[in-house]
């Protein structure tokens, strides 16, 4: 190795050694592990080089703590012998370094604008919730073999063909796709909002991104398989909401006419000033809230029925109740 390599190289230790001195610094009792020519290396600078070098490899170990320590009092002792030697002085390799420096800073800087980018993204789409439906073949990106994989790609396909010669997207979904709620519900989600789950950022984009009313012009890929991609149209994010409710259950014991004649009872008592949460206690028939007065928590879109989540998002101000509202469990006021 020439002997200018090896002063370059040097000078790139002394530089390294300078910037992690001041990311290791921390306050409070920090031992010395040993120094060099005065120079003190402290125990959270090496244990931050250490961990960061070796990565999962970082075991602590006693054997590759004793390595790692030899290891690196050689490379303060080369840092010592550059600044004897004045080689963070010498202006090419000043230049140099200044290159190497800015290439390190480059990467960061796209990193980062490639970050909020996408945060802003995110942000943006959050204050819109969309109402998408899909056609589902499954092909499950960490178990689907290639083979399987083409056969759900190639369903896709002759789905999308036939939305194109102008098949209805709900009969189509009925038909064809591996979503088995489809064939009661056409392939509606009904509305979400981003940031979809982790491995979904396609089909994210895709709802966002395509028209009301129109189809994705692209198959979307995401870990579960591939969709065809109706956006139906788009609202101002609902956010959360906290409430209570009482339930009066629909069984087999009592017909519905006998259960929605109890829930009128209840709405008129607390029409006429009943406590919400006494009466909870008292006559709701969900045991998860009954016995905090009804409490059912926050909650957002997609989590319950929509005329739960209507019914509850309608609600204009603090201690409003809702009228008497049906889901498939029963009856409610909230």
């Amino acid at each position: 190795m020439s002997k200018r390599i090896i002063q370059f190289l040097a000078a790139i230790m002394l530089l390294l050694v300078v910037s992690t001195s001041l990311l290791a610094q921390k306050n409070g009792d920090d031992p010395v592990l040993f120094s060099v020519a005065g120079s003190p290396t402290k125990a959270s600078e090496f244990k931050y080089i250490y961990s960061k070098t070796n990565g999962e490899k970082a075991d602590f170990s006693r054997k590759s703590l004793e390595e790692y320590l030899d290891l690196y009092i050689k490379f303060k002792l080369k840092v010592q012998r550059a600044k004897e030697m004045r080689l963070d002085t010498v202006p090419s390799l000043q230049r140099e370094l200044e290159g190497y420096r800015q290439q390190l800073a480059n990467s960061y800087l796209i990193d980062k604008e490639v970050t909020d980018k996408l945060i802003d993204e995110a942000y943006q789409r959050s204050l819109k919730d969309v109402s998408v439906s899909h056609i589902f073949f499954a092909a499950d990106r960490s178990a689907a073999v290639p083979a399987d994989t083409l056969v759900a790609y190639n369903k896709a396909l002759a789905a999308k063909k036939k939305l194109e010669e102008g098949v209805a997207f709900d009969v189509v979904a009925k038909e064809m796709s591996d979503d088995k709620s489809a064939k009661d519900n056409g392939g509606l989600i009904g509305y979400i909002v981003a940031p979809f789950p982790s491995g979904f950022y396609n089909l994210e984009t895709a709802a966002y991104t395509t028209p009301t009313g129109k189809t994705a012009p692209r198959i979307v890929r995401t870990d579960a398989g591939y969709h065809l991609v109706k956006t139906n149209g788009t609202r101002d994010a609902r956010g959360e909401i906290e409430v209570a409710h009482i339930l009066v259950r629909k069984t087999k014991d009592r017909t519905d006419a006998a259960s929605k004649v109890k829930i009128d009872s209840i709405y008129k008592a607390l029409k006429g000033g009943a406590d919400c949460g006494e009466l909870a206690k008292q006559v709701s028939e969900d045991n998860g809230s009954a016995g905090k007065g009804g409490y059912v928590g926050f909650f957002g879109i997609s989590r319950y029925e929509p005329a739960f989540e209507d019914a509850s998002f309608a609600l204009a101000k603090d201690g409003d109740f809702t009228p008497v509202v049906e889901t498939s469990a029963g009856f409610h006021v909230v």
